[in-house]
């Protein structure tokens, strides 16, 4: 079995977006690693960044980093994180903390496939599709 486990470069951002994200969705860091704590040799400034962490929040999981050091990245023009909410309530809970100072693309709209879509990009420059599937 293969599960796809989407993985976020925020450049020298992850930490405060990892604690965003925490309580978008209610979920915890289980694993967290700064770049002082491995053998990759790095500036002053980046020892204290994030190598690699974990997230997971009910069936939310990714990983996240701050990248490498000196490399900066084109945030939130190559990832989009998709997320299938089983409560239309937990679905407006995150679209309202996502959307603080990020740019709503779609608000809440019906789609062909019996679900309420809304999409934006938040704060951090990460692409959102927040989906709810209605019970046929």
């Amino acid at each position: 079995m293969k599960k796809l486990i989407p993985y976020l470069i925020i450049y020298k951002q992850c930490e405060k977006a990892l604690e965003f994200y925490k309580k978008c969705f209610d979920g915890k860091i289980t694993f967290q690693q700064k770049y002082a704590e491995t053998a990759y040799e790095v500036s002053d400034e980046f020892k204290d960044k994030i190598a690699h962490a974990e997230f997971k929040a009910d069936q939310i999981h990714f990983y996240a980093s701050d990248g490498f050091d000196g490399k900066e990245t084109n945030v939130g023009d190559n990832v989009a994180m998709s997320i299938n909410f089983s409560e239309q309530l937990e679905q407006k809970k995150a679209f309202e903390q996502l959307k603080v100072g990020g740019q709503v693309i779609m608000e809440f709209s019906a789609t062909s496939a019996n679900s309420t879509l809304a999409t934006l990009i938040d704060k951090f420059g990460i692409h959102w599709y927040l989906n709810f599937e209605h019970t046929k």
